[in-house]
């Protein structure tokens, strides 16, 4: 498969940054925008969590001042299976089946409580929608990262990006983020911050209605 991404600007970034975007990475002092649906629907802003610790000029830096965005193809990068440390392509896990794509880390509040949304929607949706974790293993610990696995019993598969390969290849602006690729390998909505129960079943939809 082949992914590439959609080169833009470091003025994309700031217009991530500039809808008041909070999670575990990052917040702003405006006020925070529930959707960032007049410019971009596909970019949507969840949670209320966290203070910044990632600037405009960070993330076009660790990005090379390109932005993952929605209509793009889907990056493939080198991640790690754990517990068996094997080395894995992302795009092993692309192409049978709609992906919707949990990236998080194990110290992070929002993502505590978004968990067990997902194993619950991977139990109803798991024959139909490719679930994948990804643990940002840079910004965490693998001792951690698979205590968090342990406890929330994820039955779906969890990378981790030991590297930071992912970090910077999806843009990842805020922890967790969720993105939606469908079955073509293409990038369809891309979510800062946790999810509720609801918002992750409007999600799955999504995936499920992608081409």
């Amino acid at each position: 498969m082949n992914m590439r991404r959609k080169p833009w600007g470091v003025s994309a970034i700031i217009f991530l940054l500039s809808f008041g975007l909070s999670g575990c990475g990052l917040s702003s002092p405006q006020p925070a925008l529930a959707h960032a649906g007049s410019q971009n629907p596909a970019v949507t802003r969840n949670g209320a969590y966290g203070t910044a610790h990632r600037s405009a000029n960070d993330v076009a830096s660790m990005t090379g001042g390109q932005v993952l965005v929605p209509g793009a193809l889907a990056p493939d990068v080198l991640l790690t299976a754990e517990p068996s440390g094997k080395r894995v392509w992302l795009s092993a896990y692309l192409g049978k089946k709609p992906v919707v794509l949990n990236a998080w880390a194990s110290w992070c509040p929002p993502c505590r409580e978004e968990t067990p949304h997902f194993v619950s929607m991977y139990r109803t949706y798991g024959s139909k929608v490719q679930f994948l974790g990804v643990n940002l293993t840079s910004l965490d610990s693998v001792p951690a990262a698979e205590a968090f696995v342990r406890r929330y019993q994820i039955p779906y598969p969890v990378l981790f990006d030991t590297q930071g390969d992912f970090y910077r290849a999806y843009s990842v602006i805020a922890e967790p983020m969720t993105y939606v690729i469908s079955k073509t390998g293409k990038v369809v909505s891309i979510h800062v911050g946790a999810l509720s129960a609801s918002e992750l079943r409007a999600v799955v939809g999504q995936a499920l209605a992608s081409r």
